[in-house]
This record gives C-alpha cells, structure tokens and sequence, in this order.
C-alpha cells in the first residue's frame, strides 16, 4: 500500500475542526494508524501536501504530525531529505521495550528507600487525579506515566541510566491509552503499587513489580499492532 492507494473517503472525522491542535493531534493518530496496520509500509514517501489532501485538512497540521512522528523515530529522512516511513516491525518494539524491561527494573530495585515520601506523595496524587478524569487526553496519560517512570529512575542515583530510560519511554510514546484505554486501570493499580514497593525497604519487591508491569504493557502492545495488522 502507497500514499496515493490512500483515499479520502477512508479517513475519519476529526472530533473538532476549529482546533489546530485538535488537528494536528487528528493527523498524527490518523497517520500512525495507517502505519501501525501496515498500511503505510516501512520505505513509503510521507507526502504533506498529500496527506493534507487525503485527510482534507490543512497542510500545517500536517507537517507538525510529520515532525512529532519524526522526532518518535517513525518516519525517517531519506538520501534525498523525503521523509519516508521508519520500520516500526514488532521485533524493533519488543526490542525497545526489553532495554527498557532490563534498565527499569534495576532502577526500580537501586530506587527502593531512596524515593522522598513527599516525592512520593505527589506522584500517588498525580495517579488519582488521572484515574478519576472523565475522559483522558493522551497527553494527561503521558504526564503521569512519565512522572511516575520518571520519578523512578532519578531516584536510582545514575544520571546516565536515567536518560536512556527517558530515550527508551520516547520511542514506546505511541502506546498509550488513547489506543490501548483497557491498560488505564489496570495500570494505575501497578503505578501506584510500584511507588508503594519503592518506598519501602524491599528492593526485590520493587524490581518484581516493575518487571510485572513492563510485561503487562509488553502485552498490550504485541496484542494492539497484531490486531492492527489483522484488521
């Protein structure tokens, strides 16, 4: 499947058209979708006037969804400067999410008794608040996972893992709970166990659980691109 096998009348509404932001968050999903399943293979030229054509938007929108997916290693420069499709294969995800799985689950073990309780505390909070939106925009998601990830690894002590494990959750960013929403409760239940498990005195206990967690997202994932492709 090219660009040009691509159709308007394929595309989906955006939920506002007065928002640019709403637009350019609509080109982004729209676009990943056709990535995700396969349909925009990995090689294939990311045209943005027709992509703007196709999804009857404007080309801004546009570019700015080009670039997010650019900067999340989505879509690459080509020789020629094209910005073509990035292989997004579901090796290179498992791949991504095992250096996370090894870096996380040390951090989460060295982090344990390190956490200040009013640290803590305020990630726990950031958890409720989440879970008790009435809707929840992908970017609210992405604020807490990173604070409680986040907040993990820095308290491990090592600047340098610390980073990689930030580089790591950028490339994985795509999976959230826009797209898998059934991995909202249960994984505000493991957030909220981990920051228990990591300020406590039990390391072992803290390194299981974010094993468990990571496995659980691991999951998710494997089962949301092969449903894609299936679909």
């Amino acid at each position: 499947m090219t660009l040009v096998d691509i159709e308007p009348d394929e595309r989906k509404l955006p939920l506002s058209s007065e928002s640019e932001p709403s637009l350019s968050e609509f080109a982004y999903g729209q676009i990943l979708d056709l990535i995700l399943s396969g349909r925009l293979q990995a090689g294939a030229v990311l045209q943005e006037r027709r992509l703007a054509d196709v999804l009857s938007i404007s080309r801004t929108p546009v570019r700015e969804a080009l670039g997010r997916l650019e900067t999340e290693s989505l879509a690459m420069r080509s020789q020629g400067r094209m910005l073509i499709v990035a292989d997004v294969s579901v090796e290179t995800y498992m791949n991504l999410l095992d250096m996370r799985r090894i870096l996380e689950v040390e951090a989460a073990a060295r982090a344990t008794g390190q956490l200040a309780a009013e640290d803590a505390e305020k990630v726990r909070e950031a958890i409720r608040w989440l879970l008790q939106l009435p809707k929840i925009a992908p970017a609210d998601h992405w604020s807490v996972d990173d604070l409680v990830h986040g907040t993990i690894a820095e308290a491990a002590g090592n600047p340098m893992v610390a980073a990689a494990i930030r580089d790591l959750r950028r490339r994985t960013h795509i999976f959230n709970t826009a797209r898998m929403p059934h991995r909202l409760q249960p994984g505000g239940s493991e957030h909220m166990a981990l920051i228990d498990a990591v300020t406590g005195n039990d390391p072992e206990l803290s390194r299981r659980l974010m094993g468990e967690h990571l496995d659980n997202v691991r999951n998710a994932i494997i089962d949301f691109i092969l449903g894609r492709r299936r679909g």
